[in-house]
């Protein structure tokens, strides 16, 4: 009896990972056509090797996410994680696999992601992909939506020039722009500062500069970003 337990508990074991390996494998090959390298280079410097502060990363780690092509879903539970200053989509087939083996994902519109809660989606620029980017969607709604753009601001580092000095890393800062999205496709950059906030909502501005005043709200906070176009699209 002892034997036949411990043959089914190994058998089981055996099942459970040749199951794993085929759906990796499967994975794998159904996004092979949706794979690139991806970039490790930035200005002439390898980021594998150089020595910085904060992250060229939206969040270093890789997070569960799942992958739509033409709002089908092609992969889901997949290691991936957006690199802001590359304004790349990397992914993994599986969590084991190390992090110099991940792929960058095609830049398409047909190609969205989600990573935990948060949906990214590629928007050409004048009809190419070369310039044009990843967005995060805060806010979809039917006359304006609220997408925000992720940048790295990259700051070299700084060899010391004395030998009682010390040498300064190269640095990543977080530059985020939010855009209104008009239905038409049009993009409209939302200023940081109150004055010149308001300005973005045409035909409403003072009916918006009172609500902002009102509710004390502040146009660097991004749920306050958030309420307030969900405001103003209430009111159209």
């Amino acid at each position: 009896m002892k034997n036949t337990v411990i043959f089914l508990i190994l058998g089981l074991f055996f099942f459970q990972s040749y199951s794993q390996t085929r759906l990796e494998n499967s994975v794998r090959n159904h996004l092979f056509d949706f794979r690139l390298d991806k970039m490790t280079v930035f200005d002439g410097k390898d980021l594998s090797k150089l020595n910085y502060t904060g992250s060229p990363y939206l969040d270093e780690n890789y997070l569960p996410g799942k992958i739509f092509h033409k709002n089908q879903l092609i992969a889901e539970n997949i290691p991936i994680r957006y690199n802001a200053l590359m304004d790349e989509i990397e992914f993994k087939t599986s969590f084991e696999i190390p992090d110099d083996e991940a792929s960058a994902l095609l830049k398409s519109t047909d190609v969205d992601v989600r990573i935990l809660n948060r949906v990214f989606i590629f928007v050409p620029y004048q009809g190419g992909v070369e310039k044009g980017g990843y967005f995060e969607v805060l806010l979809e709604d039917d006359n304006y939506d609220l997408f925000k753009k992720h940048n790295k601001k990259y700051t070299p580092e700084k060899k010391a020039e004395t030998s009682i000095t010390r040498d300064i890393p190269a640095k990543f800062t977080d530059q985020s722009t939010y855009f209104l999205v008009r239905t038409d496709g049009r993009f409209i950059e939302l200023p940081s500062k109150n004055k010149q906030f308001v300005k973005a909502f045409l035909g409403k501005e003072k009916e918006m500069n009172q609500y902002l005043k009102e509710n004390k709200l502040d146009t660097k906070e991004e749920k306050d970003i958030i309420r307030i176009v969900k405001h103003y699209n209430s009111i159209l």
